[in-house]
């Protein structure tokens, strides 16, 4: 008996790809993955630490929205995951901070190398990260 294959297992690339609609500046998720309903596609012109990128998010308008975010680990997770299927693949690229601080230390900010993955903790002042932006 063939074994049932379940939604998720019958879509193609090019099924999953339309969950993702190039706005220029940034990618739609649709429907939302969790909280993520939009992902910045590009990042800060230049890496910096985490307090100049909290202050980024902050100031950041893209497509006429204000409320732009510095993800949490697990959006930033959830991004890593899904970055070469919805167009933001820069898997050569430094590490990008989230906001999650670290709750060993609360000098340090959790991030992702997206160019192997590896999950990492990083001084929030001295340490310099990229940035990618959600809403």
């Amino acid at each position: 008996m063939a074994r049932k294959k379940g939604a998720a297992e019958n879509k193609s690339s090019s099924e999953v790809s339309r969950n993702f609609i190039d706005r220029g500046d940034y990618i739609e998720v649709v429907p939302p993955l969790g909280t993520i309903r939009m992902i910045q596609k590009g990042s800060a012109e230049t890496p910096m630490n985490w307090h100049d990128a909290m202050e980024y998010a902050k100031n950041l308008k893209l497509g006429g929205f204000t409320d732009w975010h510095i993800p949490t680990i697990e959006e930033l997770k959830t991004i890593y995951k899904i970055q070469k299927i919805c167009g933001i693949d820069r898997s050569d690229e430094f590490w990008f901070w989230s906001s999650s601080t670290s709750s060993e230390d609360s000098n340090t900010a959790s991030c992702i190398g997206f160019f192997k993955g590896e999950n990492g903790k990083n001084n929030k002042i001295k340490s310099y990260g990229d940035i990618r932006c959600v809403r």
